[in-house]
């Protein structure tokens, strides 16, 4: 085997990632700051250094790994001059250490199958590296992954998740979990462009032009600090006049839910609609790989003691299912949960929605807001400030990620109805009678 000086080949600002064995590597960081690059040069060199190491390398979909991935790992192979030491395969995707047999498997999470059937013939499957994290739907997801790398390792070895991604929404999970709270169990490290050596002068004016014209795309883009880039879809929502802390609902507002449903996930929002015409979204149901009887007892669960008005959804669950010539909203209906067909006008339900987000006059001066929402409905106050307008579809915004569109989506199916408030209850009146008495009237 030939002798390369590593730090020539990894070049600098990565030593303490290099060297950390904390359980969770996190890493964000921005365009060009090799961080990729860096992380397949780790697997590379200490697969090699460990006899008894394996990894699992994740995307969200598997058809995304090859181009991505797969391609960066034998790109460190090159680098590092020990091609003839590996064998890589595309079908399926599978790098194989043939000196001692050790491999580098590929998955998705859009086939768990393969996540739970992976064993390895030599060592232990020790570590993981998540590319593009913040593809990752849910937080969930991350800890059935979390818990698949288990179990006692050969002495010198140590388990560890890595996460690489492109920074996103300060409302993501990653933030929250491995970012906000500092955890002996988590590395967690930030890295831009100024750390990537091999850039030439015309690779550096993009970026620094980029900061002259864009500031805010200059501090995602270029810095990796968190933030959403290429047009956020609902500038109207802030959090600061929409989202408060709960409160007693007002007497005689009227519940309504909205849903949107698949197996993917239920989402299902509470919306109640006072006298005035305000609404406020009082609580949420956010839960993934639910069957409709599953879905329909959560929904349930949470609608104890509310009297329901009106329960909104989409109009593709009336289609007829082939299997039991039953529509999902008659399963819905059958497991105690009625629907109300909404209308499913993508650009016009969000039209709707912004005119209840738009701020108006409150009574007594300053801004107040038609629709807030309580805090504790944390998915939504994190999803809808993060969909992205869609530069193809004028009055649209972008389907992905896909995990933070399903509450905005059920939000929508209530926003495009039409919703008259409750009418207030008229006082009590005492009209006496000609004997003398007294009767009661309730309604004049």
């Amino acid at each position: 085997m030939n002798e390369v000086y590593l730090p020539d080949l990894v070049g600098g600002g990565y030593n303490a990632f290099w060297h950390t064995r904390a359980r969770y590597r996190v890493v964000k960081g921005s365009r060009a700051s090799k961080k990729s690059k860096t992380t397949a040069l780790w697997y590379i060199y200490n697969l090699i250094k460990f006899p008894a190491a394996n990894l699992l390398v994740v995307r969200r979909t598997y058809r995304s790994l090859e181009r991505s991935v797969f391609a960066e790992l034998k790109w460190a192979i090159a680098r590092l001059g020990v091609e003839p030491l590996f064998k890589c395969k595309v079908s399926p995707l599978e790098i194989v250490y043939t000196p001692t047999g050790q491999k580098i498997f590929f998955a998705g999470l859009d086939d768990p199958l393969k996540l739970t059937s992976i064993t390895v013939s030599a060592g232990a499957l020790c570590w993981v590296w998540i590319e593009e994290a913040y593809e990752i739907e849910s937080e969930d997801a991350f800890n059935t992954l979390d818990e698949s790398i288990r179990g006692e390792l050969p002495a010198g070895l140590f388990k560890q998740i890595t996460l690489t991604f492109n920074p996103w929404s300060a409302n993501h999970w990653l933030k929250r979990r491995f970012f906000d709270k500092p955890s002996p169990d988590v590395f967690a490290m930030t890295v831009n462009y100024k750390v990537n050596e091999w850039l030439d002068e015309a690779d550096r004016r993009v970026f620094e032009e980029m900061r002259l014209r864009d500031p805010e795309r200059y501090r995602v883009c270029g810095l990796g600090e968190w933030g959403i880039v290429g047009g956020q879809f609902f500038p109207e929502f802030r959090s600061g006049l929409h989202v408060v802390e709960p409160y007693p609902l007002p007497e005689g507002a009227r519940i309504f839910r909205a849903i949107d449903y698949g197996l993917d996930a239920l989402a299902c929002l509470f919306i109640a609609l006072d006298t005035t015409g305000r609404a406020v979204v009082f609580n949420e149901v956010y839960a993934h790989d639910l069957i409709v009887s599953d879905a329909a007892a959560a929904i349930r669960s949470a609608s104890e003691g509310l009297d329901i008005y009106r329960t909104f959804a989409p109009p593709d669950l009336w289609s007829r299912q082939k299997d039991s010539g039953k529509s999902i909203a008659a399963l819905f209906e059958q497991n105690g949960v009625p629907l109300t067909r909404s209308d499913n006008n993508r650009v016009g339900g969000w039209l709707a929605l912004k005119e209840w987000l738009r701020p108006i006059a409150a009574p007594s001066g300053g801004e107040d807001a038609r629709l807030k929402f309580f805090s504790n409905c944390t998915d939504l106050i994190r999803c809808l400030p993060s969909l992205l307008a869609d530069p193809n579809r004028i009055g649209d915004c972008k389907t992905e990620p896909h995990e933070i569109t399903h509450l905005p989506d059920a939000l929508r199916y209530f926003a495009i109805m039409k919703t008259e408030p409750p009418k207030e209850k008229a006082p009590t009146v005492r009209l006496r009678d000609f004997s003398g008495g007294a009767r009661r009237k309730n309604r004049f």
